[in-house]
């Protein structure tokens, strides 16, 4: 028979554990929450490599950051009294980042202002929310026409071989016969999300779009079927509405890892509000010549990250502003039939389905041109455009993708049908 005391003890322990658990929703979480970075004091003062000239950077790294930045770190959150949730490295950028929770004495805005004024703290942002462009409802009506492009031509110029695409999204169906061999990394950072991967109907719409294998007496083919794939899932699908969602916190984290990984092309079916770390680890990206992709939300007349310089912006020609002029190019983004959980297909439309649709065209136009850099492929996808909407050019992909002197007769003129609601 158990004592007593050690009994109470057992109870307790038990129950504090649970109490442990945070219930809330997850916007309610984000609400009190905090990113605040600080240096990495190693890539702050190079002197302290001197004392290890026989050591590896890799090697010497821990042990320095532990000694000169947790110091630091731990001191800011006792200051402010502020509760740590998480902390990772953001190495490109020579910073250490933390997640950190206020007490609902304080508001989001003066905690901010107490961490901005505060010289030992590099950056601080709130906790931001993003949505995946596309809608969710399956099979609804056609709504405009999209003459299809000479797949089978244009890939005897190239189907992508060589060429990684990094998808920045939900999680996929990994084992969908369209791409489980066109995937070679997949890695989870959305914390409460951990127990689902395959099951995510975003990420597997757009890899469907950009990579669903040929010649394999299934279903479709993707615009580069040869690509391989890495997966960062940095988004969740919201269990009730089908919508998918992220947070910056888990798009910083993947975005690190998408440095770290190094693919060619990183394609981002995603807007949402302006984030500093987010930007900063966008331009680190660019940089390392990782081509970046984006989409624009019609709704928004400011879509992050779309609208950095260093990112090709991508739009659909339905629902789309005839006054803009920011967008870097249209395709084709209304009932794309593409890949969806479960080894099922569906028509679905959004500027995703346009993003994804881009980032393919650069993968075609890498295999042939290995060193092509975004900005370099943003201009020749404006200027081989067939038409132009308003202000903005229409993507053609055989006029992309082939060189002077080639054909591969394509058809690939998006017609827009007149008073389409936008999307």
């Amino acid at each position: 028979m158990l004592d007593p005391l050690r009994l109470l003890l057992t109870i307790t322990i038990l129950l504090s554990g649970c109490a442990s658990i945070d219930s809330r929703p997850v916007e309610e979480q984000f609400s009190r929450q905090v990113v605040f970075t600080v240096a990495n004091e190693l890539a702050a003062d190079p002197s302290l490599l001197t004392s290890y000239s026989h050591a590896s950077f890799t090697d010497m790294e821990p042990a320095l950051v532990k000694e000169k930045s947790q110091s630091i770190i731990d001191d800011v959150l006792r200051f402010h009294r502020l509760k740590k949730v998480s902390q990772w490295s953001m190495k490109s950028l020579g910073l250490e980042a933390v997640v950190a929770e206020f007490s609902v004495k304080k508001t989001m805005e003066e905690v901010m202002a107490d961490l901005v004024a505060d010289v030992r703290v590099d950056s601080v942002e709130s906790v931001k929310t993003y949505q995946l462009l596309t809608y969710n409802d399956p099979y609804f009506q056609l709504q405009n026409s999209v003459k299809s492009d000479d797949i089978e031509n244009i890939h005897r110029l190239a189907t992508g071989k060589d060429v990684v695409i990094g998808l920045v999204d939900t999680g996929i169906d990994r084992t969908h016969p369209e791409l489980m061999d066109r995937i070679i990394y997949s890695r989870n950072f959305v914390a409460h999300d951990q127990n689902r991967f395959d099951q995510d109907e975003h990420g597997t719409t757009v890899a469907g779009v950009i990579a669903s294998a040929a010649n394999n007496k299934l279903g479709i083919v993707g615009v580069a079927p040869d690509v391989k794939l890495m997966v960062f899932k940095s988004c969740w699908q919201d269990r009730v509405t089908r919508r998918a969602k992220c947070d910056s916190v888990s798009l910083m984290k993947a975005l690190v890892d998408v440095i770290n990984q190094q693919p060619d092309i990183v394609n981002l079916s995603l807007a949402g509000p302006d984030d500093l770390l987010i930007r900063r680890l966008l331009k680190a990206a660019s940089d390392r010549g990782i081509v970046l992709v984006a989409a624009v939300d019609p709704r928004s007349n400011s879509s992050f990250p779309a609208s950095m310089h260093e990112v090709i912006a991508v739009g659909t020609p339905i629902g789309m502003d005839e006054s803009a002029d920011t967008f870097g190019i249209l395709a084709p983004g209304t009932d794309v039939l593409t890949t969806t959980p479960g080894a099922t297909y569906a028509f679905r439309s959004g500027s995703s389905m346009a993003t994804a649709y881009i980032s393919g065209i650069a993968a075609l136009m890498k295999e042939r041109q290995p060193t092509l850099s975004g900005e370099q492929i943003r201009v020749h996808l404006r200027s081989t455009s067939s038409s132009i909407i308003g202000a903005v050019p229409v993507v053609d992909m055989c006029a992309a993708v082939s060189k002077e002197g080639e054909s591969c007769q394509s058809n690939s003129i998006v017609l827009v049908s007149e008073g389409i609601s936008p999307l």
